[in-house]
């Protein structure tokens, strides 16, 4: 079912996967990426030189993700739509301008989607401030408020393993047609194979990130890929070992059998690269260039995949706060909330940066390995 009709007779187009990556790389809403792009990075900066207080940076966090939570749901509306986004065609005029000319209008127009959303997040953050200021009424919970930022990077982290576990549900229940027949199954070869293929991977992806960008000396070489295949093996065995029931239920099934081995593949395996995230940290005190890419990259992932599985989920219930027009702007709210939390343990907390960023590795690892039983269970029930 494609689209659903919703009440005052707006049609909602049905949330994919293929519809939000469509969306969060269309030139027509590409002035809204910039924004993440550009201000997340200049908060840090400016908080981390001293500039902005830990209770400023988190009330201008705290605004933008609030700007962005409003624009998205001012996206549900098709008259306020097209504020939202630029227009995708070009006049025969503007076709024969300079490049300069070209270059100028293109940021102009990115810039003039922005101004919504940011405008409504200077007003939110004015309120604030007037608020929870220095000497304000409740400038006490104002004090506060960095604190609680900070502790959300928990919920971010968690919610990497909760949101990918969702996704691959989505995923295998669209792809993997219900099947109760009875199959033949021998738990034990399945979990040696599922052990086998995942500690090859990850000797295979730890040796070479160890050898690209370790220092080439003592753990942070090559040397700490079988510490790393060691703990893999003995966390993921434990974690097979422990869902032995979930697993041999499930498996007794046609469909079942698949669906065990393709979500204890896929499970394992993203644990595998938090776990290999945790131990280079923690070796390499240095954030380099592609420690970062690889937070930015971990962080877009997981905008993707929460946006697709809640979504997804509230399409089938009806819920019509999540359509293919406005995702990009729940995924920005999301980016700036999961930014602030950093910002916050690492300027208003004095955090080390490459320590935290270890930490929230490891949350997302165990999350996802204490998740692997009771999604078996989910697994089974939902296909009786």
């Amino acid at each position: 079912m494609e689209e659903i009709a919703s009440s005052k007779n707006l049609t909602i187009s049905k949330v994919t996967l293929r519809s939000i990556l469509s969306d969060l790389f269309a030139k027509e809403r590409r002035g809204h990426v910039f924004s993440i792009i550009i201000f997340a990075p200049l908060i840090y900066i400016l908080s981390q030189n001293g500039v902005l207080s830990p209770k400023i940076s988190a009330l201008a966090f705290l605004s933008l993700m609030s700007g962005y939570t409003i624009t998205a749901l001012m996206g549900l509306n098709e008259n306020s739509r097209k504020y939202l986004e630029k227009s995708a065609t070009v006049s025969e005029k503007d076709s024969s301008n300079s490049l300069f000319q070209s270059i100028i209008r293109t940021i102009f127009s990115n810039f003039k989607i922005a101004i919504i959303p940011l405008s409504i997040s200077l007003f939110v953050f004015l309120i604030l401030v007037a608020l929870m200021g220095e000497n304000k009424p409740l400038s006490s919970i104002g004090d506060f408020v960095p604190v609680l930022l900070a502790a959300l990077f928990i919920f971010w982290s968690a919610s990497q393993a909760i949101s990918y576990k969702n996704s691959v549900n989505i995923w295998i229940n669209n792809n993997i047609e219900p099947d109760a027949g009875e199959a033949e199954f021998d738990s034990k070869k399945n979990t040696i194979i599922q052990l086998i293929i995942v500690a090859i991977i990850v000797a295979i992806v730890s040796s070479s990130m160890l050898s690209f960008f370790g220092d080439g000396e003592g753990l942070n070489s090559t040397k700490g890929a079988p510490i790393i295949v060691l703990i893999v093996l003995i966390s993921h065995g434990f974690i097979l070992w422990y869902s032995t029931n979930s697993r041999e239920n499930l498996m007794k099934r046609i469909d079942g059998k698949k669906i065990e081995f393709i979500w204890g593949l896929a499970l394992h395996l993203f644990a595998s690269w938090h776990l290999i995230s945790v131990y280079r940290r923690l070796v390499s005190t240095d954030i380099d260039a592609f420690n970062i890419f690889e937070e930015i990259i971990l962080m877009i992932f997981t905008v993707i995949m929460s946006i697709w599985a809640i979504s997804s989920r509230g399409m089938n219930k009806n819920y019509n706060l999540f359509v293919s027009e406005n995702v990009l702007f729940w995924g920005i709210a999301f980016a700036f909330g999961y930014a602030g939390s950093v910002t916050m343990l690492a300027v208003g907390l004095e955090g080390n940066i490459s320590s935290i960023f270890a930490m929230g590795h490891a949350v997302t690892w165990i999350t996802l390995l204490m998740m692997h039983n009771q999604s078996c269970k989910d697994f089974l029930t939902s296909r009786l």
